[in-house]
């Protein structure tokens, strides 16, 4: 898909507009930008579209009824940005201006450039859109609106383009009387007298840019770039908290080795701890159940699918419907709590505003997606997908490793209003179910390990914007279930987690530059355990057990803060302070933090510190491991420190951060806490969707120790010293691209079993050695995956072919013994053998 550069005449509109007022930096961006795109320079275009991005993001958030501001930021992606992005990306940036479009016009419906940039916009998107209608509609609308005028040059265009689409479609004589009218109101206009003197009219081919008269070229030798340069770089001041980092919908799609699975594209980024290969986050050397998974405002248990004794193995959620993920790595805002160590957060697509339908197929799953406007106001979309493992099995020869072919059954819908400006209503359903039953050897038994899991979750959610003062309102109730059934030998047990949680958020925009952010969120939580544990870490016929009873336990959570955000200059200062009775406690906690930023052009600085508490409700394990310190930490302190460039063809980062444990809660059989030391460095360095090339490389040294009881020092079980990642995406034609994924781990630390002792009934005990003292082998796989677009007039069909663990490397997530404990085996990752996935994509109106 190829969208070309349509806004000359736009410019030539920004030029005049400057040369009649003092012009903001924005505007010059925008008109700098647009004038090299038409050039056929897309790196320069991309150079000041980029800067402009910022300042119309930073003036549409400061106002969300900006008309102006809505229009800019619209012009900004699409003339600047698309002409660079790759098929994926464009398809992003061109939709969400279209959506920006639709929100200035709900405001103001007679706004000239936000209904001509929407056509323009619809008329040059590919056939299988279905944009033709509404590129028609609009053109319309502007000829009924502009009636006779002749006071803009641009204006021309109108005639030109809908006439056009009226050639196309074989009405010749409606063309060329609305090209005699148009050349009749313009006479200088060359392009309109060139199609009323053609002869015979014929349908003109494939529309190509309209080219606007000489006297609007002219117009463009106005800019400066100089001046432009100046203006942007003294741009708004940057957020202040560090350690965020946005992961695009094009990035989950496109990333070789990353399953287009949400999660496993985040645990590709650096903070996350390279533990396995599955889809749990690490983040920087602490539990996954210290990262927060947020969805549309509303926290949920879990997402997760095939959970096993290492974790989960993928994500529960479609990402051709995600719009956006946020993943906050330490040092966060006080508008999170109940969370040590990072927080996910992911917002779902919107309200809809034109009909499409997705279909997917490959050797793995079978999925579709479907948007469907319902009206002026409301619209629905609902995605589903059913995963079937057993022919990937079966081509690879790995049907002895499974007692029946791993499957999964998901589906995720949403329901979105916009009854007035600036409000909107959300209802987000999901469902999901797994089941798998892999032959595992380990805790001494060998047999199929059957975990068959369910997820529900539903999310309401408001958003209102006040019409008189600068208030915005959000609100959500999120309710979520997850039920896992395990069966390992002697291991049998069936979990079930609720919760239902609510939260209120209010954001004041001070007439001064400042913002205030207050919320508050209640929420209960609710837990049942049946079935027989092991009570040793072996689950081999004859081990003992104990049986849970029914154990049900409930947890409830209060919690509220207060926030407030001074920027000045280029510097943004950010002082909260939360407070929270949190699920397990009896104590209210004070979580006060803070966060300085200052920009200097194209650099950043950012400073975060904090206090963090996390409630001690989490779910104990399921087999016993006295080698491990499982102790659960209830405070932690963050430290983290960072330096940032951001350019336009590509984004260094640089984050130093220290992270110190307090107050453990026992749990489990291993040795007992006193407190936790992570610190580390993390390293980025990503070029942006650019030309042909784009990718990133990332790099996490990392030191994470725990102080035991006896005053002992030991590695933490997360303690993985090097985590690396670097990913690559070249598109070798419009139509073809390339891409690799390496990634390595050094391998977390483990417990050795160094002898045994005989109990009375004649079972072998395991006696360890020095705490953590060893390590799995180190972690590497490289990946690579080959795509091609196919565009037809009604549909696109993307193929692909992706090959997971190109060198065939036998990756290692545990160790295992026998029941004796005298041999051990390695217990290899679900991906230690080459794997191939087929499959492709149709997308249609």
């Amino acid at each position: 898909m190829r969208y070309p550069v349509f806004i000359l005449a736009i410019t030539a509109a920004t030029v005049a507009e400057a040369q009649q007022s003092p012009v903001a930096p924005e505007i010059l961006a925008l008109r700098t930008c647009a004038t090299h795109a038409d050039r056929g320079a897309a790196d320069s275009a991309l150079a000041f579209g980029r800067k402009a991005e910022v300042l119309f993001r930073t003036r549409v958030t400061a106002n969300p009824r900006d008309v102006d501001g809505l229009v800019g930021l619209a012009r900004t992606l699409s003339q600047c940005l698309v002409p660079s992005a790759g098929l994926i990306s464009q398809g992003e940036l061109s939709g969400e201006a279209m959506e920006l479009l639709d929100r200035a016009i709900e405001q103001q419906s007679d706004h000239w450039m936000a209904r001509y940039v929407l056509a323009s916009i619809a008329y040059r998107s590919p056939s299988f859109l279905g944009r033709g209608k509404r590129a028609a509609h609009e053109l319309e609308y502007l000829l009924r609106l502009q009636g006779d005028r002749t006071d803009n040059p641009m204006q021309a265009r109108v005639f030109e383009m809908r006439g056009l689409q009226l050639s196309r479609e074989g009405n010749a004589d409606s063309a060329r009387a609305l090209w005699t009218r148009g050349a009749t109101l313009f006479p200088a206009d060359s392009a309109l007298r060139a199609l009323v003197a053609r002869p015979g009219n014929p349908s003109p081919p494939t529309p190509q840019q309209p080219q606007p008269d000489s006297a609007s070229s002219a117009a463009l030798a106005t800019s400066t770039l100089e001046t432009v340069r100046v203006a942007v770089s003294s741009g708004p001041p940057p957020p202040a908290f560090p350690s965020v980092h946005e992961v695009p919908r094009s990035q989950v799609v496109m990333t070789a080795g990353g399953t287009a699975d949400v999660l496993q594209a985040v645990q590709l980024l650096p903070g996350t701890t390279r533990v396995g290969e599955g889809s749990d986050i690490y983040t920087r050397g602490g539990d996954a159940s210290e990262t927060s998974l947020v969805l549309n405002g509303g926290r949920l248990l879990s997402l997760a699918r095939f959970e096993g004794i290492s974790g989960s193995m993928f994500g529960a959620l479609e990402p051709w419907v995600v719009k956006s993920v946020r993943y906050s790595s330490g040092g966060f805002s006080a508008r999170y709590g109940n969370a040590l160590s990072g927080v996910i957060d992911i917002e779902t697509d919107g309200r809809p505003r034109e009909r499409q339908t997705r279909a997917g197929l490959s050797l793995v799953q079978v999925s579709a997606t479907t948007r469907l406007p319902l009206g002026n106001k409301v619209g629905g979309w609902v995605s589903g997908r059913v995963s079937r493992t057993g022919a990937l099995l079966a081509a690879h020869g790995r049907t002895d490793e499974f007692q029946g072919a791993p499957h999964s059954e998901e589906m995720i819908a949403s329901i979105v209003a916009t009854p007035s400006l600036g409000s909107e209503l959300r209802a987000t359903a999901i469902v999901e179910t797994d089941d798998s039953r892999r032959i595992l050897n380990a805790a001494g038994w060998r047999g199929p390990f059957h975990s068959a899991g369910n997820t529900r979750g539903a999310i309401v959610s408001a958003r209102w914007l006040s019409p008189t003062a600068p208030v915005l309102v959000r609100m959500s109730v999120a309710g979520s279930e997850r039920s896992t059934d395990w069966n390992f030998g002697v291991l049998s047990r069936e979990r079930e987690e609720h919760s239902v949680i609510s939260r209120v958020d209010v954001d004041w925009q001070a007439a001064t530059p400042a913002t205030l952010r207050v919320g508050i969120e209640h929420g209960t939580l609710g837990r049942t355990d049946r079935g027989t544990l092991p009570t040793t870490p072996n689950v081999a016929t004859g081990a003992p057990t104990r049986s849970l009873a029914d154990g049900a336990a409930r947890a409830g959570q209060l919690g509220a803060y207060a926030e407030t955000e001074l920027t000045r200059s280029g510097a943004t200062l950010t002082l909260g302070l939360r407070g929270d009775r949190l699920p397990g406690e009896d104590e209210t906690t004070l979580d006060p933090r803070a966060a300085v930023s200052y920009r200097a052009g194209d650099w950043t600085s950012r400073l975060s510190a904090g206090l963090f508490h996390q409630g001690r409700w989490r779910a104990e394990g399921a087999i016993p491991n006295a080698g491990i310190p499982t102790d659960v930490p209830t405070e932690a302190r963050h430290l983290v420190a960072a330096v940032e460039r951001m350019g336009v063809e590509s984004t260094m980062r640089v984050e130093a951060y220290v992270k110190q444990y307090r107050d453990y809660h026992e749990a489990g059989s291993g040795p007992r806490v006193r407190a936790g030391l992570a610190r580390g460095l993390d390293l980025l360095a990503q070029r942006n969707d650019v030309g042909r090339l784009s990718g990133w490389v990332g790099y996490s040294l990392m030191d994470a120790t725990v102080t035991l009881a006896d005053g002992s020092r030991a590695h933490s079980p997360f303690d993985v010293t090097h985590s690396a990642t670097g990913s690559i995406t070249a598109r070798l034609t419009e139509d073809w691209s390339l891409g690799y994924t390496v990634r390595y781990g050094s391998g977390a630390p483990m417990t050795p079993i160094v002898s045994t002792i005989q109990d009375a009934q004649g079972l072998a005990t395991p006696v360890y050695g020095e705490t953590m003292s060893e390590r799995l082998p180190a972690y590497g796989r490289m990946d690579a995956r080959v795509m091609r677009f196919m565009r037809m007039p009604s549909f696109l069909l993307t193929t692909y072919v992706e090959v997971l663990n190109l060198g065939n490397r036998h990756n290692v997530s545990g160790i295992t013994y026998d029941s004796a404990y005298r041999n051990r085996e390695p217990i290899h990752t679900f991906f230690a053998t080459r794997t191939v996935v087929v499959g492709g994509e149709f997308r249609f109106r």
